[in-house]
C-alpha cells in the first residue's frame, strides 16, 4: 500500500468512527431533495479542510439525495462521501474541478449519466456547465451548476427540458441555477411541467446576508401526480458558523408521493 492510499485510508477511518452518518430511513414515501454549493472565496482552496463541518451541515438536513456545486480538489467528494454515509459522484470540468451528487444507499444504485455544454465562443462565461443525471427505481435526479450567461443557461435549460420529456419517471433537478425563482429561465421550466418545489423567500446567497435565491430544487412529475411539500428551507445552525464554510446557504425539500 503506497503512503498516498494509507493516508487516504487513514482519512477514511477518521471520518467513519467521528461523525454522525445520515441513516437509512423507512420507506414512507417521502424524498428529502437538497442542494449545497462548496465555494468560499478564500485565496487558498481550504475545501479538505471544511469536509467535517460541510458534513455536519449535510446530515443535519437527512437528505435521500443531494446536488452539490464547485467541488474541488482530488478526494474531497471521496472524504464527503465518508463523512455523511452517503455514497457519492463527481463529474469534472476542469481538473479537479466540478459539480457532484450524494445519495442514500437505501434508494439502491442509480445508473449515473453526465452531460457537458461548452460555453459559446462569445459567452460571458467561458467556463463550461454539466449536469449529471442519476436514474433510481421510481424517479430521476439531476444536479447541476447554471452558467452565468443567459445563453448558456437558455441551452442547458432545453437540454435538461427535452430529456424530462423524453423519460416517463418523475425528474428531480436541484444546483445553483444562478438566477432567481422569477427569471425566464425557470419561467421556462414552469411552461414546460416542472414544478418549482422552492420558497421563493427563503434566500440562499450570499451568506453572510442573503438576499436571493440561487439554490433551487423543481420536479417535473410526468407521469406522476405532483409530490406534496412536507417541509423545506436551510438549516439550524448559526449563521457565523454557515458564513465560514460557503457562500451560499444549503437548501433542501421533502416530499411526499
Amino acid at each position: 500500500m503506497t503512503i498516498i492510499m494509507k493516508r487516504i485510508y487513514l482519512i477514511g477511518l477518521i471520518f467513519l468512527l467521528g461523525f454522525p452518518h445520515i441513516h437509512a430511513q423507512q420507506s414512507d414515501g417521502t424524498l428529502t431533495v437538497m442542494t449545497y454549493n462548496l465555494y468560499r472565496d478564500f485565496e487558498s482552496n481550504t475545501q479538505n479542510s471544511r469536509i467535517p463541518e460541510f458534513a455536519k451541515v449535510i446530515a443535519s438536513c437527512n437528505p435521500d439525495v443531494v446536488s452539490l456545486q464547485e467541488v474541488r480538489g482530488i478526494i474531497n467528494l471521496f472524504q464527503l462521501s465518508l463523512a455523511t454515509g452517503l455514497k457519492g459522484r463527481r463529474y469534472n470540468i476542469l481538473p479537479f474541478y466540478g459539480i457532484g451528487m450524494l445519495w442514500n444507499s437505501r434508494l439502491g444504485k442509480p445508473v449515473i449519466t453526465s452531460y457537458e455544454l461548452k460555453a459559446l465562443k462569445d459567452s460571458k462565461d467561458k467556463e463550461a456547465r454539466a449536469f449529471m443525471v442519476a436514474e433510481f427505481k421510481t424517479f430521476y435526479f439531476i444536479s447541476t451548476h447554471f452558467s452565468l450567461d443567459e445563453r448558456d443557461r437558455d441551452r442547458m435549460v432545453e437540454t435538461i427540458i427535452s430529456f424530462a420529456q423524453s423519460v416517463s419517471k418523475p425528474v428531480y433537478l436541484a444546483g445553483d441555477l444562478n438566477v432567481t425563482p422569477e427569471d425566464s429561465a425557470i419561467l421556462k421550466f414552469k411552461a414546460n411541467n416542472f414544478i418549482l418545489l422552492s420558497d421563493p423567500t427563503q434566500y440562499t446567497f450570499r451568506s453572510n446576508n442573503p438576499d436571493r435565491q440561487l439554490d433551487l430544487i423543481l420536479v417535473c412529475p410526468n407521469q406522476s401526480e405532483a409530490p406534496t411539500i412536507i417541509d423545506r428551507g436551510t438549516t439550524d445552525f448559526p449563521k457565523d458558523y454557515l458564513v465560514k464554510l460557503s457562500d451560499h446557504l444549503p437548501y433542501w425539500v421533502k416530499v411526499k408521493n
